[in-house]
């Protein structure tokens, strides 16, 4: 039987990854303190489906009233009005 070349995640382990993701930590300095691979750390991510930092939260932007946009006229167009006195 061949040996696992690799240490299993514990939950002390997963603690961290999901504490330091939600601080919106890269993946790389997440890897350094777990002392584990970039792609260890990414695949147990995507395993336990951790969402980072903001992601966590969800915004629903329909229910927010419609503002009306004012357009502002260009530069151009107020030094010509103001030459032009109007």
């Amino acid at each position: 039987m061949t040996k696992r070349k690799y240490k299993p995640w514990t939950q002390a382990d997963d603690a961290e990854l999901v504490l330091m993701r939600e601080a919106s930590t890269p993946t790389t300095l997440i890897a350094k303190a777990l002392k584990r691979t970039h792609s260890s750390v990414t695949n147990r991510i995507a395993t336990l489906d951790i969402p980072y930092g903001r992601e966590q939260f969800e915004m629903d932007l329909g229910n927010f009233p419609k503002t009306e946009t004012v357009t502002k006229p260009s530069l151009l167009s107020r030094m010509f009005s103001i030459l032009l006195g109007k």
